[in-house]
């Protein structure tokens, strides 16, 4: 089984080696401004290494320099030699850089560590301008700099270095030994010292992908190597393995990588755990199980996680007692990664668990914390006592009564999401989950479920859609053929029902009655093409809010008028009646369409004790909508 190697090595651990720069990259470009960064770097790790605010071990970290072994010939002489060394196929931007600092302290490497040997750099496309011979004598080179655009860039940066010792000369000192001092425990082979270092990162000669592919990802598609990457090859380099199993125990840790990252890729399983605000997007999700276990914030350098990673592997080095071997400790450190994704998994498959801590992760729980206290508890604990706490703690302060959409627009977000969650696990014998995937991917509103808007409507364009609205609830359809057989229709019926019948009949003749009112004078609005007519507008508006009976709610901004609704639909229909939502709720869920449960509960009148009518949300459905969320809520809440 083929696999990569990676390794933190120490700049002066490159000593001697030769490097190779293919044509199919471009030539070195960079500038002034970013070498002064890299400097400034090392100066303020320079800092910490005098203050000793740095553990034994502890180093900065460049990006990877991703390289594969390759022999070249070159004609010295008129003979030919043949090199052994390495194709660069990443950070030879970096490999140049580092090389130009490094022949700027020269003199102070010749004397601190006089058996350091300069790698060689050999750039395959400028063979007829030697940018290897350029730079080794950098320092004292008479070459024109504008006469090749790569010297003229090696030279721009070499200046600026130089400048920026000048302006820093006691640091100058300090940098070569923090680019070449190292110190190796000859027992363990670790590095104590504090150092710069490079993840070294390299390619295998079995290695399906060329170089031409790796480059291309790594710099034209500016994708870099990722924590994940970098970790797996490190547990899975070759080296680390008895040599008489090595690809069985390879396969079985790859397997076991498939299988964590495949659960993971199921979204179901993934927006469970991963919270709408986390600031990083993962490719490799089992990297989000690496950086929790190595606390990576938005802050951490970008290879945090390896590095840490990287360091516990050395650490373990030095305990031969328990670890006899890299196998060993490698196992030590994969089962630690399935330890935590089978808590996971178990949290997933339990169907309240799974709800309870759903929940507290999108509201900002500590999911370490979580991890140890299921671990140090029974189940029936975590559960009962732990979990429901933190539930409480989440909600703690917040007065149901006092809820308002323009008050606490957080804390009403987060009681909608608790109480559809605590409906779901009503029915304990039901298979049914809320969908964190869907919640979390789905952009979100706070919708009132009586429109909020009692302004009339002054935008025509806003205007015409409510026309339109209007017309779709009540015939289907706002064609002008549609609309005219359905009022015939309407004054068919009004014209067949006895007037001097039954009560229900006499409610059927108002209704009806009310309804041909209503459509004929929206359908009656005097408009143009570009203007409807203000005072008919006006009119027809008023008419219809009646109609609904839309005046009835007392405080429109209480969360007994408050529910979760999808922003498409809600931007849609965010300021229609309840009737024209309900209809288009109930269409969505038909279509599959996820609608909160609560949410759709709400519309269908499950809450109300008693219902005149599907077709308005009065203040009673408000008042025992509210009861509802509060016999599930109020459980919860400390007293």
């Amino acid at each position: 089984m083929a696999t990569n190697n990676i390794e933190l090595r120490s700049i002066r651990s490159l000593s001697g080696f030769n490097f190779y720069i293919p044509d199919y990259q471009r030539g070195y470009r960079w500038s002034d401004g970013q070498v002064k960064q890299m400097l400034n770097d090392f100066k303020e790790f320079c800092k910490r290494i005098d203050n000793k605010q740095l553990k034994a071990g502890e180093f900065y970290c460049l990006q990877p320099i991703v390289v594969k072994k390759r022999t070249w010939t070159d004609t010295d002489g008129g003979q030919t030699v043949t090199t052994v060394g390495y194709e660069v196929i990443d950070g030879q931007q970096r490999l140049t850089t580092l090389y130009i600092i490094l022949k700027s302290v020269e003199q102070v490497c010749q004397i601190l560590y006089p058996q350091f040997k300069f790698y060689s750099i050999k750039y395959e496309t400028r063979l007829e301008y030697d940018s290897q011979n350029y730079l080794q004598n950098i320092n004292t080179s008479t070459a024109q700099a504008d006469e090749f655009i790569d010297f003229y860039y090696m030279k721009l940066v070499h200046d600026a270095v130089t400048s920026w010792f000048e302006s820093n000369p006691d640091d100058k000192l300090k940098i070569a030994r923090a680019l070449l001092e190292q110190s190796i425990d000859l027992d363990t082979n670790i590095d104590n010292e504090n150092n710069i270092r490079v993840i070294w990162y390299e390619v295998m000669d079995e290695e399906s992908a060329t170089s031409i592919d790796i480059f291309t990802r790594l710099n034209i598609g500016k994708i870099p190597l990722t924590n994940a990457e970098l970790i797996k090859a490190l547990l899975l380099r070759r080296g680390n393995f008895v040599d008489t199993d090595v690809t069985m125990k390879q396969l079985q840790i790859a397997t076991e990588w498939n299988r964590i990252e495949q659960k993971l890729q199921d979204d179901s399983f993934w927006y469970f755990l991963y919270r709408t605000d986390n600031p990083f997007i993962y490719e490799n999700r089992i990297e989000f199980i690496f950086d929790l276990m190595k606390n990576r914030t938005k802050d951490s350098e970008f290879y945090h996680t390896f590095n840490e990673f990287n360091k516990d592997f050395e650490m373990l080095q030095t305990d031969k007692e328990h670890y006899r071997n890299d196998q060993a400790r490698i196992d030590k450190i994969w089962d630690g990664v399935k330890e935590v994704f089978q808590s996971f998994e178990e949290w997933f498959e339990d169907r309240t668990l799974y709800h309870y801590i759903g929940f507290l992760i999108e509201y900002k729980s500590d999911i370490k914390k979580l991890m140890n206290a299921s671990t140090s508890m029974n189940k029936k604990q975590f559960l009962d006592v732990f979990i429901k706490n933190e539930i409480s703690e989440k909600i703690a302060g917040i007065n149901l009564d006092d809820l308002s959409f323009n008050d606490s627009k957080g804390n009403v977000r987060k009681i909608l999401l608790l109480f559809n969650i605590l409906t779901v696990l009503q029915d304990k014998k039901s298979d049914l989950r809320f969908p964190f995937n869907k919640y979390k991917v789905e952009k979100w509103d706070i919708e009132h479920v009586c429109s909020q808007t009692d302004k009339l409507i002054t935008d025509e364009n806003q205007r015409r859609l409510w026309i339109t609205d209007m017309f779709e609830y009540f015939v289907g359809s706002s064609s002008k053929k549609a609309i005219d057989e359905y009022i015939e229709n309407l004054k068919l019926q009004i014209a067949q029902t006895d007037e001097s019948s039954d009560i229900q009949e006499k409610a059927k003749l108002l209704s009806l009655r009310s309804e041909l009112d209503v459509i004929e004078t929206i359908n009656g609005l005097s408009m143009t093409e570009d203007k409807i007519n203000d005072s008919e507008f006006d009119e027809a508006f008023k008419k219809v809010q009646a109609y609904f009976q839309e005046d009835k709610i007392t405080d429109k901004d209480s969360i007994a008028n408050l529910a979760l609704l999808d922003q498409e639909t809600n931007r849609s229909y965010g300021n229609a009646y309840f009737p024209v939502k309900r209809k288009r709720i109930i269409s969505n869920d038909k279509m599959g369409i996820f609608v909160p449960i609560a949410t759709k509960n709400l519309f269908l009148k499950y809450y109300s004790r008693k219902s005149n009518s599907l077709m308005s949300w009065q203040e009673s459905d408000a008042d025992d909508y509210l009861d509802s969320i509060k016999s599930l809520i109020i459980p919860f809440t400390k007293a």
